[in-house]
């Protein structure tokens, strides 16, 4: 039976659904940690070029950003000048740009507070951490297509935000990309989506595990995570999921574990089979036409989640050094119900 076909019929109106609750309940006072929070908005600065030269000289200024966010080198960078300064010129790609500044998209968007709870709850955790350097840069999808991960792209020592591809369906241009994928790209999950990629370097795998449930463990680890180090942050801007989605699922999470369990997909080491639940998708019509994509990563949030916080005594250090899926399978007792009230 596939409950999902009536979804959208379901009444939602619970507040206090696990879905959507944020859990603050001992939180650690982080107000006193200093934390080296650099953030440049180069798109303002590239905005404020005047002439090709003008651009040129800013693309040398930061010789290391241009070079990693246009995969390019210092000698091609008259080229480049040549190429990005007619773009910034356009007078429609001057209004995007404005629009980009007004309140509702970045004229309100505090990157600098979203970035400081973040930063400050990973070294209250992590000590040893050293913050990336921000920037911000606009540029009307340029060179989209040739950019890898043009919107976020995080390391150990950087980090850069392409925030014309974060204005969400109401921007006046819109990316190259599906509708359902635009819904997800706003200003709010910025901060949480950088976080989820900073997670990578403290989520242990056990590389010989090439099971969907290892892979869903992953996803599920980085989401708690991502939630302990933004608390004050819902749960829609980690997964991806509007609230009616997360509700919904939750709601009908037995159903989804049905599926699951009843064709052996846990242990599947197929990545058609894998794609098809935690790659990149806007449903999951083999469960039901309202299922969301993505559902394999959030039956890992589940999993993950009932092992963290029902277990007071585990640290987010121990959950995510252990690299065992099975081990945190088995230990969370997840049965694909409802927590306990």
């Amino acid at each position: 039976m596939k409950i999902f076909a009536k979804i959208g019929f379901l009444l939602l109106v619970s507040v206090c659904l696990w879905a959507c609750s944020d859990n603050t309940d001992g939180e650690p006072d982080v107000s006193n940690i200093k934390v080296d929070l650099k953030i440049q908005y180069l798109d303002k600065e590239l905005f404020a070029c005047k002439t090709e030269e003008e651009v040129l000289i800013f693309l040398r200024k930061y010789s290391d950003f241009a070079s990693q966010y246009f995969n390019t080198d210092a000698a091609s960078f008259p080229a480049l000048a040549n190429k990005l300064f007619p773009q910034i010129s356009n007078s429609a790609l001057q209004e995007f740009y404005q629009q980009s500044q007004e309140k509702g998209f970045f004229g309100n968007q505090n990157l600098e507070n979203d970035f400081k709870e973040a930063f400050q709850h990973i070294k209250y955790y992590y000590p040893d951490f050293k913050e990336p350097k921000i920037y911000t840069i606009f540029t009307g999808f340029f060179g989209l297509g040739t950019i890898l991960n043009p919107e976020l792209r995080v390391n150990d020592s950087t980090i850069i935000v392409g925030i014309d591809y974060f204005m969400g369906p109401k921007g006046k241009y819109l990316p190259d990309i599906y509708d359902y994928q635009i819904k997800k790209m706003s200003p709010a999950v910025i901060v949480p989506q950088t976080i989820l990629q900073l997670s990578s370097r403290y989520n242990a795998t056990n590389p010989q595990d090439r099971t969907l449930l290892a892979e869903m463990v992953w996803y599920g680890k980085s989401y708690v995570f991502g939630k302990v180090m933004m608390p004050s942050k819902p749960d829609s801007v980690f997964l991806g999921y509007s609230e009616e989605q997360l509700n919904a699922t939750y709601d009908n999470q037995k159903v989804v574990w049905a599926y699951f369990i009843d064709n052996k997909l846990l242990y599947s080491t197929q990545d058609p089979v894998k794609g098809k639940y935690v790659g990149e998708r806007p449903s999951t019509p083999e469960i039901g036409p309202a299922c969301p994509g993505g559902i394999g990563r959030w039956l890992g949030f589940r999993i993950v989640s009932k092992y963290y916080y029902d277990d007071e005594k585990l640290t987010i250090q121990d959950l995510m050094k252990d690299p065992s899926a099975q081990h945190i399978f088995e230990a969370s007792k997840y049965k694909g119900l409802p927590d306990e009230e």
